[in-house]
């Protein structure tokens, strides 16, 4: 049987996940907050996939008016917390794993009022990238969701700064969690010369039928990866 665990499996596109992984006869194992101390590093079982869904969006705002306690905060849980975790039950990995990060903001462009959660998200996609390189019996990605109506879009709301990117994409709703596994099942099938430390979006070209991106990404070995543009 496969086995996946689940980093912040109380996250709600983790818990709409959760029962896809399992019709498709994966046995999933999950962590949040609440888990007991060392629990991933004496009692995990071997698995195939580690999906991490752990992070925050809070505080928003701009750098200089946050506390900068809870803007430090935030950098530790979208980056070095994921890594704190897997480190804990990497050794249960089979040959071959795969290890999904869900990513998050759009690394191609500034993120005014979010400094904090843009520099923990593109800290982790070189971290990825870096760790992928380093380890050549398991591939590491990004997956980027696209705009999910979850909880994590609170503090948001909360700071009452307007968002119009979000707004913009109320209208029309969010991400539909089917796209999202499927995605999540392409690269965990992907080669890891395609997929391996990228950051791949569910609005990629993944799916369609007169287009290889799994054969676009091989030969192009910066593509989808954090890259100065000269």
């Amino acid at each position: 049987m496969k086995n996946a665990i689940i980093l912040g499996d109380r996250s709600d596109i983790a818990s709409a996940l959760r029962p896809m992984l399992v019709a498709d006869g994966w046995s999933v194992t999950g962590w949040n907050r609440d888990t007991p101390p060392k629990h991933l590093s004496r009692y995990c079982p071997e698995w195939d996939l580690v999906l991490c869904a752990i992070g925050q969006v809070f505080p928003v705002g701009h750098w200089a008016s946050n506390n900068s306690d809870a803007w430090d905060q935030a950098i530790r849980s979208n980056v070095m917390l994921p890594i704190r975790l897997l480190r804990q039950c990497w050794h249960n990995h089979r040959p071959n794993a795969s290890v999904c990060f869900l990513a998050g903001a759009n690394p191609n462009r500034a993120g005014p009022n979010y400094s904090a959660y843009y520099t923990g998200k593109m800290a982790l996609l070189k971290a990825i990238e870096t760790i992928d390189a380093e380890t050549p019996d398991a591939k590491f990605f990004a997956l980027a969701p696209g705009i999910v109506f979850t909880k994590i879009h609170q503090p948001t709301y909360d700071s009452r700064i307007v968002n119009e990117g979000l707004e913009a994409r109320r209208k029309i709703g969010g991400t539909p969690i089917a796209k999202i596994y499927d995605c999540l099942k392409w690269c965990i099938a992907a080669p890891k010369i395609a997929v391996g430390g990228r950051n791949i979006c569910v609005s990629d070209r993944w799916d369609y039928k007169t287009y290889d991106l799994s054969d676009d990404l091989s030969k192009n070995p910066s593509k989808f990866k954090l890259r100065r543009v000269e």
